[in-house]
């Protein structure tokens, strides 16, 4: 995660390869992490012109505000586990981690030499995943009980994953290769337990999925199509299952925030609708008025 640990790693150069060539892990072989610890309902919220935060819980498509205050400026990333929270500026290589439970936030570390240019950082129940897209580099380590500890830092990642998204113990990563006109993509996705990343395999796609967000066991994938988004939504547990299928289309949203089992869709101008995700299957609940536009970062658990 560090610079010196970082500054070795060669890059891969294949848009088309595995995300991780790793060991695999049976597909059976479920997280006790996740079984065993109570699913996250906390979110949070990030201006990083002036550090604005606030937070609060969702949990089955029910919101309620918890509090405000201020952080650091400039944080580009924002990753929240089962309990616990990381924030990270990728141009300074600033960051901190707390603990994140029933929406609160409490910091225990702050953190100057972490390596910049990470361009993806994403958390599973008790893991976070950092991920540099022009290299291939990456870092992964376990994000509980509000510290970080790496564990693995790899060489053999491939470049290009444009979006990635971890419900509690699977990681899913597309990338899209073909033209606006033409598109195709490669989807990888694995396991993301313990502090390791472990790769399950890849699923080449004659269409890109576009951006992806995840809760505690689904996943969801917005494209755009003309001038609306496709939903497209996935079971995603013990790194298999990974089967997308459309359910509709809505309008565009700049930001979708996710909690185990909820997601906070939002515009710049403030304007929010919630849902709910849970055992793959999709449910509308409705619009949240009266919410602050400028948001930059949405970060919740699983």
């Amino acid at each position: 995660m560090r610079k010196s640990l970082v500054a070795a790693l060669a890059a891969v150069t294949s848009a088309t390869a595995a995300l991780l060539a790793g060991p695999a892990i049976p597909a059976n072989a479920a997280s006790t992490y996740c079984n065993n610890t109570t699913p996250s309902s906390s979110i949070l919220f990030y201006r990083a012109d002036n550090g604005e935060t606030g937070t609060g819980t969702l949990s089955n498509g029910h919101w309620r505000y918890k509090g405000g205050f201020t952080l650091p400026t400039g944080y580009t990333h924002a990753a929240a586990s089962r309990d616990s929270l990381v924030l990270y500026n990728a141009d300074t290589g600033a960051g901190e981690v707390g603990t994140f439970k029933n929406g609160t936030y409490s910091r225990t570390q702050t953190y100057d030499d972490f390596s910049t240019g990470w361009t993806s950082v994403e958390a599973s129940g008790d893991s976070v995943l950092f991920y540099n897209g022009d290299t291939g580099a990456g870092v992964t380590g376990t994000l509980k009980n509000g510290r970080y500890q790496e564990v693995r830092t790899y060489d053999n990642f491939s470049t290009g994953w444009s979006t990635m998204a971890s419900s509690c113990d699977t990681l899913v990563a597309a990338a899209r290769h073909g033209s606006g006109d033409f598109p195709w993509s490669n989807l990888g996705y694995g396991t993301l337990k313990n502090g390791v990343y472990s790769d399950k395999g890849a699923i080449p796609r004659d269409d890109f999925l576009g951006e992806l967000t995840a809760t505690k066991d689904s996943m969801l994938a917005l494209s755009r199509s003309g001038g609306e988004l496709q939903f497209r939504v996935s079971n995603a547990t013990n790194g298999s299952g990974i089967n997308f299928r459309e359910i509709g289309t809505s309008g565009i949203w700049d930001q979708v925030g996710r909690t185990s089992d909820s997601l906070f869709f939002y515009k710049t101008d403030g304007t929010a609708w919630i849902s709910t995700l849970s055992g793959g299957n999709y449910r509308n609940v409705g619009a949240l008025p009266e919410v602050s536009s400028g948001w930059s970062l949405i970060a919740g658990g699983v």
